[in-house]
């Protein structure tokens, strides 16, 4: 498989001097990724609110953890199945046209979720609805669009887009923690879809608008490429490496985003302490985001990826032997957030670099689907060993073998991947 975008650097011409710089594309397009950053955080409004939800709802539905947690895999699956379609949609039609249509009725589904019975397949049904309906504000609906206007400061714009699902880890557990005592878990679903899309249905209208967008209004300076053949993508080396190893992240992530609070209250802390901690760790995804935004463009991303792999087995070694400790579980978190930010910067900068935009939309969506799927079994696997053994050092354990083979596999990638922006055709 051939590199879709990248040659050697010293066969491209120089940037014609009319070429934006960074700082000229960030004073034009400042608010594109900023929107498209709290339109990222709305999609994952339950992955991170469900750890506060967890508790009251088991305890007075009768459900064990994995029975509530298994409604995780059956979103992913119905991700697997619908994102790349709507991916293909996008790449088709346009993400703004996708993500306008979908705000809505994503923020109303959240509430349904708050209409569930007693029987737990009623919980897995309304899951799965409010799967489908999320799955038309998928990231590449926010991705897209900054992909396609950023070329000169692409990665740190990626990394500020990327930062919602930071935004989202620290917002939405603190949010879910502040609405289920004043008005109970069922009405907080509700109150949580509704904060959103008030907020981001006007900035996206206004805002979120790619190279076509511009181009129906009449804009100069766009221009089209040629579409990359999808199958041929998907055969990549790049493509399988970057799948497989993220995958495997995937499920260490969602499985803690969704365990952290209990695995801390388990180790002594309160409800609204270990919300807290759990906050820090979307904080410093921020952190990892921008910090390795900034980086990408200026070192080589294979060494850079494989640290930011291995950072889980710290966390893991600091959580075992937490013990309750306030000041270990927020370093602890801090490491969960820096590596989830920086991995997800990674996957998506280089998949963004190799793959032309005709096409990035479908690879985007395709691989977000398969990370979906892996994820899924994190809080399922996590649910699991708690149930079973009555503590999470189970789980710890089990997070140590996913970081080394993630890392193995980044490892592995084409030597072309790891080569900064310098080393790229501008587009």
């Amino acid at each position: 498989m051939h590199d879709l975008t990248m040659s050697n650097p010293s066969s491209h011409p120089a940037r014609p001097a009319g070429a934006s710089t960074a700082r000229a594309e960030w004073a034009a397009m400042w608010p594109l990724p900023l929107v498209a950053m709290l339109g990222h955080a709305g999609a994952a409004t339950f992955a991170y609110s469900s750890g506060v939800f967890m508790e009251p709802m088991t305890r007075e539905l009768g459900w064990s953890r994995a029975e509530f947690s298994l409604a995780f895999m059956l979103q992913m699956i119905v991700g697997l199945i619908i994102q790349p379609l709507v991916g293909r949609l996008i790449d088709k039609v346009g993400p703004r046209a996708v993500g306008l249509r979908g705000i809505i009725p994503a923020a109303l589904a959240i509430g349904l979720l708050g209409l569930v019975g007693k029987p737990v397949w009623q919980w897995w049904g309304l899951c799965v609805a409010q799967s489908m309906i999320t799955c038309f504000i998928l990231p590449a609906v926010w991705i897209t669009p900054v992909v396609g206007r950023f070329k000169a400061s692409r990665g740190l714009a990626l990394a500020v887009v990327l930062a919602g699902v930071g935004v989202a880890s620290a917002l939405w557990p603190v949010t879910a923690a502040f609405y289920i005592p004043l008005w109970g878990w069922r009405l907080s679903f509700l109150a949580m879809g509704i904060t959103w899309g008030i907020i981001i249905f006007p900035l996206a209208y206004f805002f979120l608008k790619g190279p076509r967008d511009l181009a129906d209004q009449g804009r100069s300076g766009v221009t089209t490429r040629k579409v990359a053949p999808f199958g041929e993508a998907l055969k990549s080396r790049t493509f399988l490496c970057l799948t497989l190893a993220g995958g495997m992240f995937a499920v260490i992530s969602l499985g803690m985003s969704v365990h952290l609070v209990p695995l801390l209250k388990a180790s002594g802390m309160s409800t609204a302490a270990a919300a807290s901690v759990t906050g820090l760790a979307g904080l410093f995804s921020v952190t990892g985001r921008i910090g390795t935004g900034f980086l990408l463009d200026r070192v080589p991303t294979k060494p850079l990826g494989i640290c930011v792999f291995l950072l889980p087995i710290l966390m893991s070694l600091l959580l075992w032997n937490a013990d309750g400790s306030v000041p270990v579980s927020i370093f602890a978190a801090m490491l969960l957030g820096l590596a989830g930010g920086a991995e997800t910067d990674l996957v998506y900068y280089i998949a963004a670099r190799e793959f032309q935009h005709g096409a990035f939309a479908s690879v985007s969506a395709t691989t977000g689907a398969f990370f979906g799927i892996c994820a899924s079994f994190g809080p399922l696997i996590a649910g699991r060993l708690f149930d079973a053994t009555g503590s999470y050092h189970a789980w710890l354990l089990a997070i140590c073998p996913l970081a080394i083979g993630g890392a193995l596999l980044i490892a592995t990638l084409p030597a072309g991947a790891g080569k900064n922006e310098q080393a790229v055709t501008a587009t």
